[in-house]
């Protein structure tokens, strides 16, 4: 009889930590997933960077966004401007190029979104790497920077 108290017990305690988002959960995630979440979430950032209440979700508490200017955007700066400046609706974006490695709770994301405009034209290449942290059950970007791409010098 005393075990089914003890096993209750335990049942509880394991609900519990699936629940929350425990390390037990974490365990259970594959690296295959983790590069699939990753993917996943960086096609909904680029669909919504200008989009307050994703971003908020997306970005984690201690997000940094440094600058070329040498300015680390912190992630309060980051959505207040994203959200004041959306991008001109003739413009659209795309990924090319993305490289996802995981380490554990870190994910690294390279790659370059392209901007094209509404012949389709490629009229801008950033080349970009997003750090993210799996962090209270799920991932959350903690760093974002990237770079305009110059076009290759034409050979003579």
């Amino acid at each position: 009889m005393n075990d089914v108290p003890v096993f209750s017990i335990l049942s509880a305690i394991a609900l519990c930590a699936c629940a929350t988002g425990s390390p037990l959960q974490a365990q259970s995630r594959t690296p295959e997933q983790d590069r699939t979440a990753l993917i996943a979430l960086e096609n909904e950032w680029l669909a919504n960077e200008h989009n307050a209440s994703v971003l908020e979700r997306i970005l984690a508490s201690d997000f940094v966004h440094p600058l070329p200017t040498g300015d680390f955007v912190t992630k309060a700066q980051h959505i207040a401007f994203s959200s004041a400046h959306p991008r001109p609706t003739n413009l659209k974006q795309h990924f090319d190029q993305m490289r996802v490695r995981v380490y554990g709770d870190v994910g690294i994301v390279n790659g370059v979104v392209v901007t094209t405009d509404e012949k389709d034209h490629e009229v801008d290449r950033t080349v970009f790497t997003d750090v993210f942290v799996w962090q209270d059950g799920r991932w959350q970007a903690v760093n974002a920077q990237e770079n305009a791409m110059k076009k290759p010098a034409l050979k003579r």
